[in-house]
């Protein structure tokens, strides 16, 4: 019950944090939200509220954060955890960066079959959409 993808992109490591950074526009490249708050800067143990497609509204907390490389935000739901970690590295020159989800728990497979795989279906599509915004930002 873990997924990862990563893309390269010719945008700068800085191009791409600042998108992922950005909260309240995460609906511009997640095709699973209508929407997401934070309650506060981006930075560990910060709160935030996920507006999904479909389902209810879920919080989130900002589990880790090192600026500019990576973070992890964790969703507690009933006897089990989804955590999506992202991340930002390099080869050959260009940027890479990684999106990765997993559940934890002992009902970790339930939530994987509600809605784990439909999430991961979309997830070329969504770090697609990421590249795209990173390399059309003047």
């Amino acid at each position: 019950m873990h997924i990862t993808h990563t893309m390269l992109t010719t945008a700068s490591p800085e191009k791409i944090w600042n998108i992922w950074t950005d909260v309240k526009n995460w609906k511009q490249w997640d095709v699973n939200l209508r929407g997401a708050r934070l309650k506060g800067s981006f930075q560990t143990n910060v709160h935030g509220v996920l507006i999904p497609e479909k389902g209810p509204k879920a919080n989130f907390k900002v589990t880790s954060c090192t600026p500019n490389f990576s973070y992890t935000v964790t969703t507690k739901l009933p006897l089990s955890q989804i955590h999506i970690h992202r991340f930002i590295g390099y080869h050959n020159m260009k940027t890479t960066f990684t999106h990765e989800l997993w559940f934890e728990g002992p009902l970790g497979w339930m939530w994987w079959k509600l809605f784990g795989r439909k999430v991961s279906g979309n997830f070329s599509q969504t770090m697609e959409k990421v590249k795209q915004l990173a390399e059309n930002v003047a």
